[in-house]
């Protein structure tokens, strides 16, 4: 199970990215923060607040979610993993910070194997920030109290850039069941928001496939009939074992549909969203390229004229991408 954990930082280009991001990266469950909008339907589920959110974005279903609604996080229960998404908002007091987790830490302990994910707004050294403040030695304290979570992050890869300052807000602990079958990244696409996406994936134990006969698949829309009729009027001789025969019929038919039609191309499962184009695709390449050059470009003379041209280039993408929405 592929999960993606993004904050959207409010923002409806991000929202937009979004629904691309999880055709072409495969993913299963989002776990997000302050969400654009919620979507309608049974496959989203949100806090009281609007500002974190589980999205069963592939065929999993959502088993079961949280009856007492909350604010500040929500959990749902996908693939029998129960999956919470958390956003404790910057400014509310270090009494008000426990309180939420004191509520997340009473969920999770009856509610396992979880994945406790989102933007918490702590520092801590144990997740690689510099210097610890209170909210990160609270949330610490708290999660203590679930002995079998385990903390993902790893590393010093910034989850938040702004004005070139960078921090590691975003977190994911995962119960200590599933830590041997999880990996977790800090993914390098462009999302539109000061918040870099996190994959996690839960790998399950492969299985011996039986073995069967494969192909790339053809384009049926190159059909020819006529090509396709001809190559069938040759001789096909069938000889040796029954296995033998059968492969020697798969082989022959095959032949005759690589000259009636074209393969289809490989690598490409997903559709893309209505909207997307290949214009959009090059100005979200651009815009992540610009988006690198400028967070390199920190401490440089020409910081500013780099930070103008990646703002250039994000406004660009996302007039783009309302344009193509209100054309189609």
């Amino acid at each position: 199970m592929r999960i993606l954990q993004l904050n959207l930082n409010h923002c409806e280009a991000a929202q937009d990215l979004l629904y691309q991001t999880v055709r072409e990266q495969h993913i299963d469950v989002a776990i997000l923060s302050e969400q654009y909008k919620n979507r309608d339907g049974n496959s989203w589920v949100s806090d009281v607040s609007g500002k974190a959110a589980v999205w069963a974005c592939n065929s999993q279903a959502i088993q079961e979610v949280n009856n007492t609604l909350h604010s500040g996080f929500v959990w749902a229960k996908i693939n029998d993993v129960y999956i919470f998404s958390c956003y404790a908002y910057p400014s509310i007091t270090i009494e008000d910070f426990a309180n939420l987790l004191d509520r997340i830490v009473l969920e999770a302990s009856c509610h396992k194997p979880a994945i406790i994910a989102g933007d918490f707004n702590a520092w801590a050294t144990e997740w690689g920030s510099r210097l610890s403040n209170r909210r990160g030695e609270v949330l610490l304290e708290a999660f203590a109290q679930l002995n079998d979570m385990i903390l993902m992050n790893s590393g010093t890869n910034p989850m938040f850039t702004r004005a070139g300052r960078s921090s590691i807000i975003d977190l994911t602990f995962v119960s200590g069941r599933m830590h041997h079958i999880a990996t977790w990244e800090v993914c390098r696409f462009y999302t539109n928001s000061d918040h870099q996406a996190v994959l996690i994936t839960l790998h399950t134990p492969t299985r011996k496939k039986s073995w069967r006969w494969r192909t790339n698949g053809w384009n049926t829309k190159t059909f020819d009939d006529a090509s396709f009729t001809l190559m069938l009027e040759n001789e096909c001789e069938l000889k040796g074992s029954e296995e033998g025969k059968a492969r020697i019929l798969t082989s022959f038919i095959s032949g005759a549909c690589d000259v009636a039609m074209t393969r289809s191309k490989p690598g490409k499962h997903h559709s893309s969203v209505y909207w997307w184009t290949d214009t959009i695709e090059h100005l979200r390449r651009c815009c992540n390229q610009a988006r690198r050059r400028y967070q390199r470009a920190r401490h440089l003379p020409e910081f500013s004229v780099l930070q103008e041209e990646f703002r250039r280039a994000r406004r660009n993408l996302r007039q783009a991408i309302k344009e193509s929405k209100r054309r189609c």
